[in-house]
């Protein structure tokens, strides 16, 4: 079997990039596809085997691709993989999926979330992102991007949802059915202390939908120690707001975050996630985890056991949940053994065992 991977494009390390670094390790010699590749921001990928579009020649740098939007479906069409592929792993969240395929390939996409400017964020997405004067014009070409967004999603066979929120999204939008693989955490990588610090986390990207807002406002009342870690354009008001008991800490790598997940007494998640890789982190670094109960967290946060899940994005509820969290004692090694639910090995062996199957069964989509 000749099998070729894709991704949207190497630009931040997130979740789904560590997602693709798995798929990689599993087929190292696999050709990757992929929009463009940011090797200042992102890093070099050596001994990859990288095929970026025709995008890889504008500037790409400081968020500026976002403006490359329109043409991302263009760059998808034009992307052809090799004529003896027999599989295409995507990994995806919005036009990658819709790369040039021989009519023999079998497509299986791993899916992150059906693009999110396109469908559940849309009027968000109008609203934050994108200038007043631009509004119309932008909600214009998001309409018929839908349409394209949904012919891509058409020509794949086999879908992969990384939580059971993202299955029901692609239920929703492409009319499709998707088996639920939760993405692979290195869970043997983190190391519970029993000794804790005086000081919760916050971990993820400084933007208005990720709520740091939330965990802020919720630390300020408590004047409990919160250390944020994370960049992104909402820093500077989130500083302006905050108190002298909450630190930002920026950016840091992956070694630095695992200490200080083992040394917390707790991670505050008030996003609305499609999976949340962070709180599997924490568990497997013992700490309980409070989070919003929506998006993905309810798979892996189990009310009682794993932490407490809130209702709504309140800061006066998550005060009182990470209260709840502080007036009882946790096992850290019970909190790790938990994050084993979502270990490398099981999501190796079970999108292996997909790809066999989708290579035997071959083309299934319309």
């Amino acid at each position: 079997m000749k099998l070729a991977l894709a991704h949207e494009y190497f630009a931040v390390r997130g979740g789904a990039e560590r997602v693709v670094d798995v798929l990689h390790g599993m087929w190292p010699a696999a050709p990757v596809y992929t929009f463009f590749h940011d090797r200042r921001r992102y890093g070099e990928l050596a001994g990859w085997d990288l095929r970026a579009s025709y995008l890889q020649q504008f500037p790409i740098g400081g968020g500026i691709h976002r403006l490359l939007l329109p043409l991302y479906p263009s760059a998808a069409r034009r992307l052809r993989v090799d004529a003896d592929t027999d599989v295409a792993l995507v990994s995806t969240s919005a036009f990658i999926k819709g790369l040039g395929l021989p009519d023999r390939t079998v497509e299986v996409a791993y899916c992150h979330s059906p693009t999110r400017y396109l469908w559940d964020w849309s009027d968000e997405y109008l609203s934050e992102e994108v200038p007043a004067p631009l509004r119309g014009p932008v909600g214009e070409l998001l309409a018929g991007l839908r349409e394209t967004d949904r012919s891509f999603a058409s020509r794949v066979d086999r879908w992969i949802a990384n939580s059971r929120v993202v299955a029901a999204r692609i239920r929703r939008y492409y009319g499709r059915e998707s088996e639920v693989v939760n993405p692979p955490v290195d869970i043997g990588a983190f190391v519970p202390q029993r000794e804790r610090g005086d000081f919760w986390v916050y971990v993820g990207r400084l933007s208005a939908y990720k709520r740091a807002d939330v965990a802020v406002r919720a630390f300020k009342s408590l004047g409990m120690r919160l250390v944020v870690v994370g960049e992104g354009r909402e820093r500077s008001s989130l500083e302006e707001m905050a108190s002298d008991n909450i630190a930002f800490a920026g950016h840091l790598d992956d070694a630095t975050l695992r200490q200080l997940l083992g040394a917390a007494r707790g991670l505050i998640f008030p996003a609305e996630d499609d999976f949340g890789i962070v709180c599997v982190e924490a568990l497997a670094s013992g700490a309980p985890v409070v989070a919003l109960a929506a998006g993905g967290a309810p798979e892996i946060v189990r009310d009682g056991i794993d932490g407490v899940l809130v209702a709504a994005a309140d800061p006066d509820a998550f005060a009182e949940a990470v209260l709840r969290v502080e007036h009882r004692s946790w096992d850290p090694d019970a909190l790790h053994a938990s994050a084993r639910r979502f270990d490398v090995a099981p999501f190796t062996t079970r999108i292996g065992e997909i790809v066999d199957d989708a290579h035997r069964t071959g083309r299934t989509s319309r």
